[in-house]
């Protein structure tokens, strides 16, 4: 099945509960007979059945056999990384994305910390707005190293999805990521980037993207207009995805 063998597993599975072999309230194979069925070792089941605790799909109490406690949502399989443009064609939009400013700089204390890289390298940062069906939803502030800011500052300033084209005619594919959600207030500049009041409601979004080897690819801080964007995430009493956390804790800004 090849190096994300753990990944195709749980898809698997995921789907046979979707399609009723594995309703809830019902256990799944043990990971002996899962492993004879997929040709692996028990250790790549033991991980793809991690990923079904942590979505909350599946019971994760040791010492008893995993049990079914929720049907999960059709929606992004494991091994698919969703971008802003990713997501909003899924959804039925037309992404759009606007470059209005690019610009080489030292890279930061906060820079090299984010995207682990040595003191006095150079940092692309971009700042975009970005639409839905023409709208305009959110102001993205991307930095990106020097060796991929190089291929990004050649990009059209009008490019939807920077990540789609990075993957199909670059190979850099982005992998996972680490989110931390606030709100604030927007501050005038952002407010006429946006075309709203000041001091409009903003949702807050900030991520360090990976590719699988784990190297950081960007840190983005990304503003919302309230109303416009919702944050969804499913937890249970097994698994919680969700933590309380300090601006400090993901590098602030």
């Amino acid at each position: 099945m090849g190096t994300f063998a753990f990944a195709e597993i749980a898809q698997a599975l995921v789907k046979e509960i979707q399609e009723g072999t594995y309703p809830p309230g019902s256990s799944l194979p043990s990971e002996r007979e899962l492993s004879e069925r997929f040709g692996v070792s028990p250790g790549t089941v033991r991980m793809a059945l991690r990923e079904l605790v942590a979505d909350g799909t599946v019971d994760g109490t040791r010492g008893r056999p995993k049990r079914v406690v929720r049907v999960p949502r059709r929606s992004t399989p494991f091994d698919e990384f969703r971008s802003f443009a990713q997501w909003a064609r899924r959804q039925g939009y037309e992404p759009g994305g606007q470059v209005i400013r690019s610009e080489w700089m030292i890279a930061s204390a906060q820079d090299e910390h984010m995207l682990d890289i040595p003191r006095g390298r150079r940092v692309l940062h971009v700042l975009r707005v970005r639409s839905l069906d023409g709208d305009k939803v959110m102001l993205e502030h991307t930095h990106y190293p020097e060796w991929l800011g190089e291929i990004v500052e050649k990009l059209p300033a009008d490019e939807p999805s920077v990540t789609s084209v990075l993957g199909e005619e670059h190979k850099v594919y982005f992998s996972h990521a680490e989110h931390a959600f606030g709100a604030e207030r927007a501050k005038s500049r952002d407010a006429d980037y946006l075309e709203i009041p000041r001091g409009s409601a903003l949702l807050v979004h900030r991520r360090v993207s990976r590719d699988s080897s784990g190297r950081s690819l960007e840190w983005s801080t990304d503003r919302y207009i309230a109303g416009r964007i919702m944050l969804s995430v499913g937890n249970s009493w097994h698994s919680n995805p969700l933590q309380w956390i300090t601006p400090e804790a993901f590098g602030g800004e």
